[in-house]
């Protein structure tokens, strides 16, 4: 079984990409705006002499960085097996994800993973079934998780 790089989608600049990601991303702006200010006092208190710089710019960059993880992206799982072979594998690796199948058909399987303040299907993984390979979009940061998951 072989994996091709995930590869972002960009639709729109930025942090614009969908509504559904500002949704996404509450748990980590909630997290942010609490422990960012923890983060720097605490950092301040080990090293009063540090300029307040050299610790707030590196903590921000910091916790911005994973909101690129929300961004939509895809790859795709080549095998010269049987196509159940590789659903099964798929289906097995999305389900410790905390991941469930919610549609399929010939065609395309559709999986979400339930969590209270994301609506309806947001931040679901859409697989498109073709002959010995299938594509999975969805978004980056679970893609990375499934990847990992399914080499392993």
């Amino acid at each position: 079984m072989t994996f091709s790089e995930i590869e972002r989608i960009r639709k729109r600049p930025g942090f614009l990409q969908r509504i559904d990601t500002w949704r996404q991303s509450l748990p980590w702006a909630l997290t942010l705006l609490a422990g960012l200010p923890l983060l720097i006092l605490v950092l301040h208190l080990i090293d009063p002499g540090t300029p307040m710089p050299f610790l707030v710019v590196p903590a921000v960059v910091g916790g911005l960085l994973p909101i690129c993880m929300l961004g939509p992206g895809r790859f795709e799982m080549r095998s010269r097996a049987d196509d159940c072979q590789m659903i099964a594998r798929l289906d097995e690796a999305l389900g410790a994800l905390g991941y469930r199948r919610t549609a399929a058909d010939s065609t395309s399987i559709r999986y979400f993973r339930p969590r209270p303040w994301l609506r309806g299907q947001e931040g679901a993984i859409d697989v498109a079934v073709r002959e010995h390979v299938l594509e999975i979009v969805g978004p980056m940061g679970s893609l990375r998780l499934l990847q990992h998951r399914m080499t392993c």
